[in-house]
């Protein structure tokens, strides 16, 4: 008798999990992180922390900022690594590169990173004209995980594995669309959840490639509606200056060209009046 109850407890427990909607769960998502309101009053973000890889741990800085302005920091063996995108061009400065001049990134590196917005995709998500699917459930490391696609408005596909007890992503599979990664699936696992004036944010994050961990990060600090001008992400303005003056310096060899060229002229007339 025990052993058929057990049965149909758990048979109940399946047809509940599988009678939710992929919408029921995001309701109940948006409950638990806070409120699509409270999210939705939310203009800027600072985090720090601390990020790995291979082997090597190091401080980060993250800025991020509506709509889609974002800046990433980082310091390696005292040189500066910067990551960002200013609403029109993603943008680098990597001294383990060989360089610690500021470089525009491709075009297509640029549009990819104009898709990853500060609001969260499923907040109105019909609205920006992407559409939702629950594909079921799975488990993530030991985690009984709803599967949600998302598919962008784009025709890029994401995956959400949100935990059926907690109701918060714990994975999140996504496909590198440029760069030298293109076209491989990066899973990012999100974990340690804490609120911040009443709003639930993952505090660390792990992206792993072919099942190996690639960058780990964990965020110490986040301060929630920060004082962002638009020009911390905008490409350096000593570039912008330099551009300026290699500009200046092409107009003012033109204009010399024009004047030497004037002067030839006016020397050329001149010998033949007076040969005449």
């Amino acid at each position: 008798m025990k052993k058929l109850l057990s049965v149909s407890l758990f048979s109940l427990l399946v047809f509940a999990v599988q009678a939710q909607t992929a919408d029921e769960i995001l309701t109940n998502y948006f409950e638990t992180i806070g409120g699509v309101d409270a999210w939705k009053s939310l203009k800027s973000m600072k985090m720090e922390g601390t990020s790995s890889m291979q082997g090597m741990e190091f401080p980060i800085t993250v800025y991020s900022k509506r709509p889609n302005f974002e800046k990433v920091e980082i310091s390696v063996q005292g040189m500066q690594i910067v990551q960002a995108f200013d609403g029109e061009n993603a943008w680098s400065i990597n001294p383990m590169m060989g360089s610690t001049e500021p470089a525009k990134a491709t075009a297509e590196e640029s549009a990819e990173a104009a898709k990853r917005t500060f609001e969260d995709a499923f907040i109105d998500y019909a609205e920006k004209g992407h559409t939702v699917e629950l594909l079921g459930t799975e488990e993530i490391e030991g985690t009984q995980a709803h599967k949600i696609r998302l598919t962008k408005k784009s025709g890029d596909e994401e995956f959400y594995y949100f935990d059926a007890e907690n109701h918060v992503p714990i994975m999140m599979r996504s496909f590198a669309a440029a760069g030298p990664m293109k076209g491989q699936a990066v899973e990012t696992y999100l974990s340690d959840y804490e609120e911040h004036e009443g709003l639930i944010m993952p505090m660390s994050m792990e992206q792993r490639i072919n099942g190996q961990t690639f960058m780990q990060g964990t965020m110490t600090s986040v301060e929630l509606n920060a004082e962002l001008a638009d020009n911390v992400f905008t490409f350096p303005a000593a570039e912008q200056v330099t551009d300026e003056e290699d500009e200046m310096k092409e107009g003012m060899k033109k204009e010399g060209a024009e004047m030497k060229e004037k002067s030839e002229k006016i020397k050329k007339k001149a010998k033949e009046k007076g040969s005449n």
